[in-house]
């Protein structure tokens, strides 16, 4: 009975395999996991079986019980350079009942937008001799070919269309999380995100959007066996999150399953470190870049470590999949302020499938935090 839980868990995970293949949209919903906070960044985002801030709600829900005090947190930063600006704030409210009887709440949200993106017509709205030359696909209007004077644009032939005849427009990702947590005797405690999704993004008229809702639900689990040693799993997207876009499109974010563990050292006095490490399992079969290739089962490996000096300053540094992190952090009574930097594809600038990621500019991450 006490396994029941993980138990659960992993028949969800058997589940998504089962069905991701057939019925997933690649990709759909994105933003979502986008990595936040400044201090779990720097880690790698090994940050599953750590999640004892006020980032629970996102990196797993059922580390809210372990939040000594209130606590509210905001992050800003600008992956890629400053091509997309991503923003998290959350607040934990623990509920204490007693040393194995814990609960909290939570609340979340995220917000990511790209600002001037250039919007072309689509392609049936073209118009031969105005919009690009009906030359065909070889583009010579002396040949005959495929496509040549058929009045419809085929890859290949000429656009005519000038920067002059674009538009700029913007676009917006929004999630918001109600979050609850519970502990369940002394090594246990579970907890869960309810999340809501909506988009907008720019359609091919100056001034109109489509936009988009949707709903969904993460679940996750903390095992401590004891006070050094933490194990984790969270599933994200547990239920499979639907998303209904204004154009009747639909989409479907399936689950994926993020298991952890963290380990704590004390070598001496005023000094901790913490070593956390994440698999995290993905079932979209996601196989060009993944570093477990296993059909459509992928995985992706996150390790991290966190060293602090009198719980006041703290050094940090990970991997992530390919990517080199690394940051700082300072506490000062009951507020935080921590940096994070990550380096894209640190680890694969010479791989032959990606010839242009060396174009990654490094993502910077600003987060604070003030606890009560």
């Amino acid at each position: 009975m006490k396994l029941k839980p993980i138990r659960v868990l992993l028949a969800m995970a058997g589940l998504a395999v089962a069905v991701a293949p057939a019925r997933a949209t690649k990709y759909a919903g994105e933003f979502m996991k986008i990595p936040v906070g400044a201090r779990a960044v720097a880690m790698g985002g090994a940050f599953t079986a750590v999640a004892d801030d006020a980032t629970s709600p996102f990196w797993n829900p059922a580390g809210m019980v372990y939040l000594p005090y209130k606590e509210a947190f905001l992050e800003h930063n600008e992956q890629f350079g400053s091509l997309v600006n991503h923003n998290f704030g959350s607040a934990v409210w623990p509920m204490k009942s007693g040393e194995e009887r814990r609960s909290a709440l939570g609340i979340s949200a995220t917000w990511v937008g790209i600002d001037d993106i250039p919007v072309t017509p689509r392609p049936g709205g073209l118009v031969a001799g105005r919009d690009f030359l009906d030359y065909g696909r070889d583009g010579d209007q002396t040949t005959s070919d495929p496509g040549q004077q058929n009045g419809v644009w085929d890859p290949g032939e000429r656009l005519l269309i000038t920067s002059d005849d674009l538009f700029m427009a913007s676009s917006t990702d929004l999630a918001f999380g109600l979050s609850y947590a519970r502990q369940r005797g002394r090594h246990w405690a579970f907890g869960g995100t309810l999340k809501f999704v909506r988009s907008s993004l720019p359609d091919t008229l100056p001034g109109q959007h489509v936009t988009s809702f949707g709903a969904g639900l993460d679940a996750g689990l903390l095992y401590m066996p004891t006070d050094a040693v933490t194990l984790s799993a969270i599933m994200h997207d547990l239920t499979t999150t639907y998303i209904t876009w204004s154009n009747s499109t639909r989409e479907m974010v399936m689950p994926n399953l993020v298991t952890g563990s963290a380990i704590n050292f004390y070598p001496g006095s005023n000094h901790a470190l913490t070593w956390g490490t994440d698999l995290a399992w993905d079932f979209e079969g996601r196989k060009l870049d993944s570093q477990i290739k296993l059909g459509a089962l992928n995985a992706d490996l996150r390790t991290g470590l966190e060293y602090w000096y009198r719980n006041t300053l703290a050094l940090r540094s990970g991997l992530n999949g390919k990517d080199l992190n690394f940051g700082l952090g300072v506490r000062y009574k009951h507020f935080g302020a921590d940096y994070a930097a990550s380096l894209h594809r640190f680890f694969a600038a010479d791989d032959p499938d990606f010839p242009d990621d060396h174009n990654l500019e490094t993502t910077h991450l600003l987060s604070a935090s003030f606890s009560w």
